[in-house]
C-alpha cells in the first residue's frame, strides 16, 4: 500500500470553493459502510450536505482547531460539503463501541475523499442540536460527528515531533499547517 495517501490524509481546515457532488458523497458513504463494525451492529446513519445554502448555515455552528486559540477558518475558506454521522439514542451497544465504529467509518470517508482529490476534517465541536434540527434528523438519532469536506486550500505537512511536543501549528501566512508526529522509534515498546 502506498504511504502517500496516509500523508495526504490530514485534518484540513481551509478549502477552496470547488464543489463536491452528491454522487461523490455517496461513494464516500459506500466505502464507509464497508468498515468493520462492533458486533456488526452497523448503527451509524449519515446525513449528506452539499447544498451551499445549508453548508452556509452549518458553518457558524462549528468550532475548529482546539490547539490554535482564537482561530477558525474564514467564511471564504469554509467547507463545501459535510457528512454528519449519527447514532441511535436507544442502542443497547456500548457507546464506546459505536465511537470505535465511527472512527473506522470516518477514516474510510476521509481516505476516499483524499483519493478523489479532496480533504476533510472530523469535528466533534459543533452545535449538535442545531445541526440535528436544521437537517431534520429523526428524533431517535443523535448527531455525533461532523466531517467537513472540500478541496484543501491549505498545505499540510507531517513533521517529526521534538521533545514529545505534538501541537500542530500554522505558518505566518496561515496557509501551511504543520502536524508533528511522534517518531516510530518512540512508539514501540
Amino acid at each position: 500500500m502506498e504511504k502517500d495517501i496516509f500523508l495526504k490524509n490530514r485534518s484540513y481546515r481551509t478549502f477552496t470553493n470547488d464543489k463536491i457532488s452528491k454522487t461523490e458523497l455517496l461513494m464516500m458513504i459506500e466505502n464507509a459502510r464497508l468498515a468493520a463494525s462492533a458486533k456488526n451492529s452497523q448503527n451509524i446513519r449519515y446525513a449528506l450536505v452539499e447544498n451551499e445554502n445549508i453548508c452556509d448555515k452549518i458553518f457558524p455552528l462549528t468550532r475548529w482547531a482546539g490547539a490554535l486559540p482564537d482561530w477558525n477558518p474564514s467564511v471564504e475558506e469554509s467547507p463545501v460539503a459535510y457528512i454528519v454521522m449519527c447514532l441511535p439514542n436507544d442502542t443497547p451497544l456500548n457507546i464506546n463501541l459505536n465511537y470505535f465504529d465511527m472512527g473506522l467509518a470516518a477514516q474510510n470517508i476521509l481516505l476516499t475523499a483524499v483519493n478523489m482529490g479532496y480533504g476533510g476534517c472530523i469535528l466533534a465541536s459543533f452545535d449538535k442540536k442545531s445541526v440535528h434540527d436544521l437537517l431534520n434528523i429523526p428524533e431517535n438519532y443523535n448527531c455525533e460527528i461532523l466531517i467537513a469536506l472540500g478541496k484543501p486550500f491549505e498545505i499540510a505537512t507531517v513533521v517529526e515531533a521534538t521533545d514529545g511536543n505534538t501541537n500542530y501549528y500554522r505558518d505566518v501566512e496561515k496557509r501551511h499547517n504543520y502536524v508533528p508526529k511522534i517518531p516510530l522509534s518512540k512508539l514501540i515498546f
